[in-house]
């Protein structure tokens, strides 16, 4: 459960439970809700491996005790794609297409017909007759001529010039997978007082931390057990003669432990909400579902209109973060954050059928 909640607008433009008459209070606000989560690689629930997209592996997350809400940004679209390329069979393709049908049908316990296999190769062989033929003409053109024929030299070429045809290619387009789906959103916040002004600098902070890696030491017990166990290794090849020269030269008390590691950085977990003000009630919206994601780019910009301007109590009001110098509360009023975000699962049908 989520300890620290950050949200904008930080209140509802007009409060209030009545949602009649031309001083109607705001009501229910529609939210994006971004959480980051990490990974527990050494999860034995993991067996071994953290991707996401492997179907039925499931990876332990550690969700972030900071949930973050988002108004509803003003485009809002998603996207479905499938990879094609197209492939030229020709007649002799089609007839092995075929054949590999039969004995694919075997593969699945169907009993494989010896005539038709037989009749079918038959028909490729003779399917290949004029295409090989009308390649070997533009073959003895080519050596006739030193290659010096151009375009005659094409099989295709010769048919089309001499008798106004060319082999049918019969090009089918062939699947070849599905890629991430990616999402895009851009969110205009404006500070109307100090408290958001804080407060938008803490969703600031929070997205753009959850973008970056993490310096990881190494961990010298752990770079001792493989070079141990490349000894052992090296001792198995050699029939069991001592491989201590080629590992001694190995001297840990130089190797530099700290940032020998890159940790990768947090995942987002994205989902539509709406939030009840007069109840603090949080339902999830139907719009559409989010695989967990990756972030692949945060920008903010301080000058949204064009033009800057700051706070003029900036000089008599300089709020840092425990002295870092970090800026705790937004010193504009009004800045755009823009997020690209790719799902680590790919959509499939049944995905499709649950609202993804």
């Amino acid at each position: 459960m989520a300890e620290s909640v950050l949200k904008y607008p930080t209140k509802v433009p007009v409060s209030g439970a009545y949602l009649n008459g031309p001083e109607a209070s705001t009501g229910r606000v529609d939210y994006l809700k971004i959480q980051r989560y990490r990974i527990n690689f050494s999860a034995e629930s993991n067996g071994g491996y953290g991707g996401e997209n492997l179907p039925g592996n499931e990876v332990e997350r550690v969700l972030n005790k900071t949930v973050c809400y988002l108004a509803m940004p003003p485009s809002l679209s998603t996207g479905y794609s499938a990879n094609y390329s197209t492939a030229n069979m020709g007649a002799v393709g089609v007839a092995a297409t075929q054949l590999v049908g039969q004995i694919g049908g075997a593969a699945q316990g169907r009993a494989m017909d010896a005539d038709r296999i037989g009749q079918q190769l038959k028909s490729a062989a003779a399917a290949a007759l004029p295409e090989f033929a009308y390649k070997q003409g533009a073959n003895m053109i080519n050596m006739a001529t030193g290659g010096m024929a151009g375009g005659a030299g094409d099989p295709n070429t010769l048919q089309a010039l001499s008798s106004g045809r060319i082999m049918n290619p019969f090009t089918e387009q062939v699947f070849t997978g599905v890629g991430f789906r990616s999402h895009s959103f851009a969110f205009k916040m404006f500070a109307r007082n100090k408290s958001e002004a804080v407060e938008i600098m803490s969703i600031i902070r929070y997205l753009k931390t959850g973008v970056l890696p993490i310096y990881g030491n190494a961990d010298m017990q752990e770079v001792e057990n493989l070079l141990n166990a490349a000894k052992n290794s090296l001792n198995g090849q050699n029939g069991g003669t001592n491989s201590n020269q080629s590992t001694s030269a190995v001297d840990l008390s130089t190797f530099n432990a700290q940032g020998a590691y890159l940790q990768i950085p947090d995942r987002f977990q994205l989902e539509f909400v709406r939030l009840d003000p007069s109840s603090s009630t949080i339902s999830k919206l139907p719009h559409y579902k989010f695989q967990p994601c990756v972030c692949t780019n945060i920008g903010v910009n301080y000058t949204p209109d064009g033009q800057y301007v700051s706070f003029k109590d900036f000089l008599q009001d300089p709020y840092t973060i425990d002295n870092t110098g970090a800026m705790d509360q937004l010193m504009v009023p009004a800045v755009e954050i823009s997020m690209d975000f790719s799902e680590t699962k790919i959509l499939t049908q049944a995905d499709s059928l649950l609202g993804y």
